[in-house]
């Protein structure tokens, strides 16, 4: 029953995933533009790898247009069935509840690796698009780091993988269960608005804040060692983000989902469910 409620997401929502591909298309395009002005030094060529991490790191693309993004593709998972009475269809054929509930969670996962593919192959587009050299000398810190600390550039976009999804699947369950608590997905949006200005400030302002921010967890830049290597190369170091690690961000990441995953089964028992609106 699970496999026919994830059918039943996208058979419902394949054209808002048409839309989100296009828009990130935009999105690429404009990236290969504006990002290498801030990122790499003055008249160094974009390559593809640096192309790639840029995408990730880029404040403008992690902390506020793939939040919004995912927020448009799954806001309505649980509204939606309460408001067309399709949530009644499922209950009545599934053991209990935390059944749904987890189906629910199981979309959030999926998406949110199907977000991070529709990314991928957008820079793969891009790069053959504009021609972007694949074997040139990089310049982007996430990059050159890597490769002075003997890593492969796949380990590297392993590492940038697990971070996106933990983010993105903490953003998700955080949006399912807002969800559950108001039965609004417009909610959702003022949830994860919220979120966004928190991780503006952590980014932006104080980056001590980025401990506590769930959306900066997923830029692979601004982890140690990697935003301390760009500190020294700017002679500017940072010795209060050293703490802010890759292992930080999984297990803070992790507290959270558990945490998330906690109330929305709690929520998901006690609830009205048989309301409409």
């Amino acid at each position: 029953m699970i496999t026919c409620m994830i059918k039943h997401y996208f058979s419902l929502n394949y054209k808002k995933w048409i839309y989100t591909f296009v828009m990130l298309f935009v999105l690429s395009i404009l990236l290969k533009y504006i990002a290498p002005g801030g990122c790499l030094p003055k008249g160094a060529p974009l390559v593809f790898w640096d192309y790639l991490f840029i995408y990730f790191s880029y404040p403008l693309v992690m902390i506020l247009v793939i939040p919004i993004i995912y927020c448009y593709l799954i806001g309505d998972i649980f509204t939606r069935d309460c408001e067309s009475g399709y949530i009644e269809f499922f209950l009545s054929r599934i053991s209990n509840r935390i059944t749904y509930f987890i189906s629910k969670v199981a979309i959030v996962f999926i998406t949110s690796n199907l977000l991070f593919l529709c990314c991928i192959v957008n820079i793969i587009i891009i790069s053959f698009i504009y021609k972007l050299p694949f074997n040139e000398k990089n310049y982007y810190d996430v990059v050159t780091y890597s490769i002075k600390s003997g890593n492969n550039m796949i380990t590297t976009l392993g590492i940038q993988y697990g971070l996106f999804i933990i983010t993105l699947s903490t953003l998700g369950l955080f949006i399912l269960i807002i969800s559950l608590i108001f039965n609004n997905s417009f909610y959702s949006f003022i949830g994860v608005g919220l979120l966004v200005m928190q991780g503006v400030i952590a980014v932006f302002d104080d980056q001590s804040k980025r401990f506590f921010s769930p959306i900066t967890q997923g830029i692979l830049s601004g982890h140690y060692p990697f935003v301390h290597y760009r500190a020294l190369s700017s002679g500017k170091p940072d010795l209060t983000i050293q703490s802010f690690t890759v292992i930080y961000s999984m297990k803070f990441s992790g507290v959270i989902l558990l945490l998330l995953f906690t109330i929305g089964c709690f929520r998901i028992r006690t609830m009205n469910l048989s309301r409409k609106g």
